[in-house]
């Protein structure tokens, strides 16, 4: 999807927690911090796919990406991804983290968020992010890229190790954080 037609979607849809597409210095960071071992993936608003796919290149040949994604446009864009290793959910994510064993995945090593936080009142941002570090599995990873560092306290407060780093190269850059369970 080109900039034009994602900032188009996002307009229509205040929901959406991005501008334009990220950039692949954001893909870069993101899917690098990917273990080999990682082989079981959950991504909340996984948007029209460049940080999925960044994801799929990562991942082990019997690894599985989970896609969650609620904008009909992005989930139009998703489908055009071919890759048996790719299943996409329409779900909101509130409603996986209080059920995870629904998606089907034997354990969830990392979980990779570009959902809007800042729309959530505090109590359910907290909750989210609380019900995902209980879904990982021992030593998962849930990484979080958002134009605000809004959420860095609550990651220190669950999770036992928290790294935030900046991305200027993106418009607009993003605050990239990764907390290790």
């Amino acid at each position: 999807m080109n900039n034009i037609d994602f900032i188009k979607t996002a307009i229509k849809d205040y929901k959406i927690g991005a501008l334009t597409s990220s950039s692949k210095y954001v893909v870069n960071d993101i899917a690098n911090a990917l273990r080999p071992e990682d082989k079981y993936v959950v991504e909340y608003g996984a948007g029209d796919g460049v940080i999925t796919k960044g994801i799929l290149a990562r991942l082990p040949s019997d690894g599985r990406l989970i896609a969650l994604e609620l904008n009909e446009d992005f989930i139009k864009e998703l489908k055009k991804i071919s890759d048996p290793r790719l299943m996409i959910l329409e779900k909101d994510v509130r409603e996986v983290v209080q059920d995870p064993k629904r998606i089907g995945l034997p354990r969830i090593d990392v979980v990779v968020s570009g959902i809007p936080f800042t729309l959530f009142n505090p109590e359910v941002r907290e909750r989210i992010i609380e019900d995902t570090h209980h879904m990982l599995s021992p030593n998962g990873l849930f990484v979080v890229y958002q134009y605000s560092p809004l959420v860095f306290p609550i990651l220190k407060k669950i999770f036992a190790e928290v790294k935030l780093s900046f991305e200027p190269r993106n418009f607009l850059p993003y605050f990239i954080m990764r907390a290790r369970k």
